[in-house]
């Protein structure tokens, strides 16, 4: 009997920690669920590597972008980064651009812009050394690849790289940019 007391007094000192995480899953689980479902990316705030802060609606406003989460000790990151380097380049003039948010911890950010500055890389880097914004958007594998539209929808997703990958990405950039380019504004009429 005093064992079962015992347990039963043992669960009302951590019931409500247990009650409260749970609410925190269920909230975490359901605002996965929401953004699943709408594929919609949340306008989130982000610190460029210059660190400088944004958000990325104010980079929609140029026409769609590549996300792409990596970090130093990723060898197939850093293998990729040749290719979406070469989507920036060339389709920058059509609004499209690529933003590398890199995941290495505070302390790498010498070693993080020292690293794009040596390969001459074009495209936007943004730090996310926290990983919020990886977590926040489902990542789980690097590199993770988004592709957004002007209106923030996510088109497509990809995680990890081989060689080859970036040839049908490269094709889902051409249909998204043709999509793009047949949406006539209202001013143009």
């Amino acid at each position: 009997m005093f064992k079962i007391l015992n347990s039963i007094s043992g669960f009302a000192h951590w019931a409500p920690r247990v009650a409260l995480g749970s609410v925190f899953l269920i909230l975490f689980l359901i605002s996965n669920f929401l953004f699943s479902q709408t594929n919609q990316l949340p306008n989130l705030s982000i610190r460029m590597m210059d660190g400088k802060k944004t958000t990325v609606d104010n980079l929609l406003q140029d026409g769609p972008i590549l996300i792409d989460f990596w970090a130093l000790w990723c060898a197939p990151c850093l293998k990729a980064m040749r290719h979406l380097d070469e989507f920036q380049s060339k389709y920058v003039d059509k609004g499209f651009n690529v933003l590398m948010i890199n995941l290495d911890t505070e302390r790498s950010r010498s070693k993080v812009r020292s690293y794009i500055k040596s390969r001459g890389y074009q495209f936007l880097v943004a730090m996310d050394p926290s990983q919020d914004t990886y977590r926040r958007l489902n990542g789980n594998v690097l590199p993770y690849t988004l592709l957004v539209d002007a209106s923030g929808k996510i088109v497509y997703k990809h995680s990890g790289y081989v060689p080859g990958d970036e040839k049908s990405l490269e094709k889902e950039i051409l249909i998204l940019l043709d999509n793009s380019s047949s949406i006539v504004s209202p001013s143009s009429n």
